[in-house]
């Protein structure tokens, strides 16, 4: 049985351009959504306040983030292991920033998804997602 591994990610889009934001840590060759583990005794959109803060120096609220649910996945970066991932959704147009563990951000088009390494959450279940919402599909 693999072990589970609790995350908060958020699906950030921007409307305006509509693109779908993803990130990689300098730990990893894989892109996935900005988020990251739950903590013990901690909600998890308070988890994805401070992942978000700490990762891209994004700021969100309850207002701006709406729950899309819990998914699970193979993780990327762990053999055996899976995801629980709280998602949310959450529509944002200005520039954001690579800080702490994050080398490099990316906003794609999330219909269309360059040939990249991307986790299995982000590209099979939440990039779908995103280009349903965004009118791309």
């Amino acid at each position: 049985m693999p072990k589970i591994i609790r995350l908060a990610t958020g699906l950030i889009v921007d409307p305006v351009t509509r693109r779908a934001l993803i990130v990689r840590k300098h730990s990893s060759p894989i892109f996935m959504q900005a988020g990251g583990k739950i903590e013990a005794g901690e909600a998890a959109f308070a988890a994805l306040q401070r992942e978000l803060t700490e990762e891209i120096g994004l700021n969100i609220t309850s207002d701006n983030a709406t729950p899309l649910g819990q998914f699970t996945a193979p993780t990327a970066n762990e053999t055996g292991h899976q995801v629980l991932a709280e998602v949310f959704y959450i529509e944002h147009s200005e520039p954001v920033t690579a800080q702490s563990e994050i080398a490099e951000i990316l906003w794609v088009d999330p219909a269309s998804l360059p040939d990249i390494a991307i986790a299995p959450l982000s590209r099979y279940q939440l990039m779908p997602i995103a280009a349903r919402r965004l009118g791309l599909k």
